[in-house]
């Protein structure tokens, strides 16, 4: 992979990460094999270097830092960026970890299942529990009351995405809204706030007020 693919998968995983602006800078990573990778040694040091601190145990994320299990970038791109990353990150030198254990901690992350699509879609929300989950989780003063939107975010009632993608994306957003891992709300719960953004119609387009179109 040359340094040109490097940088823009380090560009792509920033983005994930929810940086709005980055330049990166990725040299090229020394050859390493994802099959190479030891699981079991890899979970130990996503342990002890400290990555479960921010990412959470199964990386599944945190309020400090997004999901990244399974991995959202190819081996050689994850430690191109991790030696020179952007946002909030620290610089992780091989000195400090080096390519076969990054290669280790690749494994483990790759072994980590992400979350059945059938069986977050076989749910079934309960919209009156929703609206009260709506108001608890504190979801109405960035989103208002029912979902419509707010200087500070965009109107999500009703949702424009199916239930699947709505969790995915609270579980790891982009832009200024925290993680939100399935210990802080279950996946229930959102189907619930769900279904409750369900009930609302969808806001009537300009063309169908006639005062917007005199």
């Amino acid at each position: 992979m040359n340094v040109r693919h490097l940088r823009l998968f380090a560009i792509a995983f920033a983005l994930a990460l929810g940086c709005q602006c980055v330049e990166a800078q990725a040299p090229a990573a020394k050859s390493a094999d994802a099959s190479a990778g030891n699981i079991d040694n890899g979970k130990r040091l996503f342990a002890s270097a400290g990555c479960a601190t921010c990412h959470g145990t199964q990386a599944q994320g945190t309020n400090l830092a997004p999901a990244i299990a399974p991995p959202p970038l190819e081996l050689q791109a994850m430690i191109a960026y991790v030696r020179q990353p952007t946002g909030k990150m620290p610089p992780v030198p091989a000195a400090t970890a080096s390519t076969q254990q990054l290669a280790d901690i690749y494994a483990f992350l790759k072994s980590i299942a992400p979350p059945s699509s059938s069986a977050l879609e076989s749910l079934q929300g309960n919209p009156e529990n929703g609206k009260k989950l709506f108001t608890a989780y504190g979801c109405y003063e960035c989103h208002g009351r029912q979902g419509a939107g707010a200087a500070i975010a965009p109107r999500i009632g009703p949702p424009a995405l199916p239930l699947v993608g709505v969790i995915r994306y609270v579980r790891a957003p982009t832009g200024q809204m925290p993680p939100y891992t399935a210990k802080v709300v279950s996946d229930q719960d959102l189907a619930d706030i769900y279904s409750f953004l369900k009930s609302f119609s969808a806001p009537q387009s300009a063309s169908s007020i006639p005062l917007l179109n005199q």
